[in-house]
């Protein structure tokens, strides 16, 4: 997923700003505490410079202790404001951070399979926690923090401005030096971190490629090249990181000089305009402390400006997930029950645009029916399924359901009443028991046995080590396939729907564990409409009609008994892998 044009900063902040606002009391608490801690830091200067003028200098020690009670409480307001900011600053970006990750979550759940195509795992991991992460810490705390900065900045130059306008002048003459530093750099730091994040998510795909895929790395004896692999994206990144922190080497230290500027003409200035008696003592005291102050939110305004290069490119990043129009739509006709009768008129798919994968399907499939279909690796068998399933919609022509265009009816309806068990059933982190009850959690623990009995595979669950409470694993990997599609099938059974698809459920299932799953498969279609991918032909004799799958089109269809009386594809198919028939 490519960004067409990166988005201009001002857009992407009003938006992003925009929907944090949905959180205005916690909003409220952090302004008030930054307006708070701003005015909290003017006090101890300009108490300072009346101390120096109207009790150090002339000699007055009689109410001195007023004074130092009055910056001992500015010092106090100071910490407490401070204190108060810093927590509310963090509640609320913990709000946002919350909402975003939830949104993009929400978005990679919803988006429809087209989606994923051409997306990495890692990279939309790292969108969803990395970029995300990026973006509270210096859209929210940072930006926050930057404002109190800045609020603090025009605080001092308005008290400044109240002493004496000429070390006011002097003290800001550093500061369009300033701007033009920031200026120039910023634009570098900006396409230098956006480099830097997506060598940062390509990082990351490559390790959760690496985890993932570990045992057939291994097989292959492929450890040395995904080595090199990774060591290639750690150089890139690397660069990319050195190129950040080139910029930011030469940023910082010209800021440094031209911050430091301010203090060095108000100590020279300042001290010869005291000199001439043009000014008091304190108040060149009080303009050498506010130069001091005025450096510290200069660097932090500035800092922002440095790390928003950062935040907007991950920003960006984030926008183009929830920007992405490749969704699917759950509006649609609800139904509670499907009579299970499909029809395929005329229809024709694409993947890509101009290269179909199914070339004008006409199939009728009647309710409670067993349907096998069959072909050659590509001829497009799964694709009717996914098709069934509306994880696509035909390019032309269309699918009914009880005579009702699937377009019309709403993708989640319909999943609820298709129990779907796929060539290779993955399994989350968790209990066996809690893996068959995703399938409809309002059923109950004992709806589950029920399910597993009745299907054959009760007996199996209670020779594992723990029952229906043993740990499937990662993805599954402590039970065998065989003993995954045992769960998916039980899975599927316990929606109790009106059509089951079953996509190549034996291809990879052992000899042992394949007349087990083959009997709950036949136990799971009993009068329900059955599509069955066969990729092992010998499943086809219990279905009353077998479809052959040829180049997206096709080319012969029948009760298997009259296919393989007829010699022609079928029967090819079927003698090549079960021998003559």
């Amino acid at each position: 997923m490519a960004s067409e044009a990166p988005k201009s900063s001002l857009s992407l902040l009003k938006r992003f700003i925009g929907e944090a606002l949905s959180h205005r009391r916690t909003l409220v608490i952090v302004i008030l505490s930054i307006i708070g801690s701003a005015l909290a830091v003017l006090a101890p200067p300009y108490i300072l410079s009346v101390a120096i003028d109207r009790y150090i200098v002339p000699g007055n020690y009689d109410r001195f202790w007023v004074i130092a009670l009055l910056y001992l409480c500015a010092l106090i307001a100071q910490w407490f404001f401070a204190t108060l900011q810093t927590f509310y600053i963090e509640v609320f970006g913990q709000k946002v951070l919350r909402d975003l990750r939830a949104r993009l979550h929400e978005k990679v759940l919803r988006s429809s399979l087209a989606f994923f195509k051409n997306q990495s795992t890692g990279d939309l991991v790292s969108r969803i926690i990395n970029d995300t992460g990026i973006v509270n810490d210096v859209l929210v705390s940072g930006l926050l923090g930057g404002l109190g900065s800045l609020l603090s900045l025009v605080g001092i130059i308005v008290a400044m401005l109240l002493l004496d306008v000429r070390l006011t002048l002097v003290t800001l003459t550093s500061v369009p030096l300033m701007i033009l530093v920031a200026y120039y750099f910023g634009g570098k730091m900006r396409r230098a971190y956006r480099e830097t994040r997506q060598k940062i998510a390509k990082i990351s795909s490559v390790v959760e490629e690496s985890v993932a895929g570990v045992e057939t790395i291994r097989a292959f004896g492929r450890e040395a090249e995904v080595e090199r692999e990774f060591s290639r994206v750690s150089r890139d990144t690397i660069k990319a990181y050195l190129r950040v922190a080139v910029y930011m080497g030469l940023f910082w230290p010209l800021m440094n000089i031209t911050s430091l500027l301010s203090v060095v003409f108000v100590i020279a200035y300042g001290g010869y305009l005291a000199y001439q008696g043009a000014v008091s003592v304190g108040v060149v005291v009080a303009f050498i402390q506010y130069a001091q102050r005025f450096r510290g939110p200069i660097n932090n305004v500035v800092s922002m400006y440095d790390s928003l290069q950062s935040a907007l490119a991950a920003l960006e990043r984030i926008y183009e997930v929830l920007d992405d129009e490749n969704v699917e739509d759950y509006r649609g006709i609800h139904f509670n029950k499907l009579g299970g009768e499909i029809k395929f008129d005329n229809v024709w798919f694409e993947y890509e645009r101009g290269r179909p994968v199914l070339k004008g399907i006409n199939l009728h499939i009647p309710p409670a029916s067993k349907i096998a279909v069959v072909g050659r690796t590509g001829a497009g068998k799964t694709t009717i399924a996914n098709l069934i399933m509306r994880f696509y919609d035909p390019t032309e022509g269309r699918i009914l359901y009880d005579g009702i265009d699937g377009r019309e009816i709403s993708r989640k309806s319909l999943r609820r009443k298709v129990g779907y068990v796929p060539q290779e059933t993955y399994l989350f982190p968790g209990t066996i028991m809690e893996n068959i009850l995703m399938a409809n959690p309002e059923a109950s623990e004992e709806d589950v046995i029920r399910v597993c009995r009745q299907l054959g595979v009760h007996e199996f669950i209670m020779r594992l080590p723990k029952g229906y409470e043993t740990s499937a694993g990662e993805a599954g990997k402590l039970l065998s396939v065989g003993e995954r599609q045992l769960i998916s099938l039980a899975r599927a059974l316990l929606k109790d729907p009106d059509i089951v698809i079953l996509d190549e459920a034996l291809s990879s299932v052992d000899p042992k564990t394949e007349r087990l799953v083959q009997d709950a498969m036949l136990k799971l279609m009993e009068g329900r409409t059955s599509i069955i991918i066969a990729h092992r032909l010998g499943i086809t004799r219990f279905a009353d009609k077998v479809v052959v799958v040829d180049n997206g089109k096709i080319v012969e269809e029948g009760p298997p008994e009259e296919l393989l009386a007829r010699k022609g594809h079928f029967y090819r198919l079927y003698t090549s892998q079960m021998g003559e028939a």
